[in-house]
């Protein structure tokens, strides 16, 4: 479908990617061993996120490998390196898992909250949507997820069935109907350029408390700005955008 077959009204996708602006969080390093190849991996994970990354030692230098996530002086989070490192790592196996019960994303991560990151790619955008796929299984509720073209859904193909059969998810695709994914999912197939240029995991939880979106804008080939956030009034907003692209069909496959 076309972008003559939706309203107009309201913000779209882009517009929301526009106004959402991130405060700067500082994530420490303390004591680490880490060899200069993962020092770069993670430099280069979260510099183009609105996080600061900054390494320290402690008097006794214990414990060893740890990350602190503190916003100016208030402690936020804290994780070890090998778990954060897992986690944004592009070869790391949680991209490989089909089972959403084993994802294993750290708490430290989730902290991030509301934080805009810029040129990520489609690897880096399937990482940062991990976190709300994994709570969407646990939680349950429905789940938005844009992929532009469905076809792109490919590599996650099994990771979406296993979510569509949990019994407590309803998953929702969005994209150009190039493809259809297996698994009984309500497609949303749309060639409207508002679609084509989005990147987005969207959940409507079960239960209130448990909102998260991950929204981004595809603004040079392969390259993506947006951010992520748990904010409620956020979240709906998406959400409430989403309504203009109802179900076209269920692939029940």
């Amino acid at each position: 479908m076309c972008a003559s077959d939706r309203p107009e009204s309201g913000p779209t996708l882009q517009t929301i990617v526009s106004r959402v602006e991130g405060e700067e969080v500082t994530l420490t390093l303390y004591n680490d061993d880490a060899d200069q190849r993962v020092r770069d991996g993670l430099r280069s994970y979260f510099t183009v996120q609105t996080v600061a990354l900054r390494r320290a030692t402690t008097d006794d230098g214990h414990p060893r490998d740890f990350f602190v996530l503190h916003d100016d002086d208030e402690y936020l989070a804290a994780a070890s390196l090998e778990d954060v490192y897992r986690a944004v790592n592009p070869q790391s196996s949680m991209l490989a898992t089909t089972d959403p019960g084993r994802i294993g994303y750290p708490d430290l991560l989730r902290e991030i909250d509301q934080t805009v990151f810029t040129d990520y790619g489609r690897q880096r955008m399937t990482i940062a949507s991990r976190e709300i796929e994994e709570h969407a299984y646990r939680h349950g509720g429905r789940l938005h997820a844009g992929f532009q073209s469905l076809s792109n859904a490919k590599p996650q193909t099994s990771l979406y069935r296993n979510l569509a059969s949990a019994g407590n998810v309803e998953t929702h695709l969005y994209g150009a109907g190039d493809w259809t994914p297996p698994g009984n999912h309500v497609l949303h197939e749309y060639d409207d350029p508002e679609i084509l240029k989005s990147w987005f995991v969207v959940l409507d939880p079960a239960e209130k408390g448990h909102e998260r979106a991950l929204l981004a804008e595809e603004r040079r080939a392969g390259e993506f700005y947006g951010f992520w956030t748990y904010d409620a009034e956020i979240v709906d907003t998406i959400l409430d955008r989403l309504e203009a692209f109802p179900a076209t069909t269920e692939s029940g496959l």
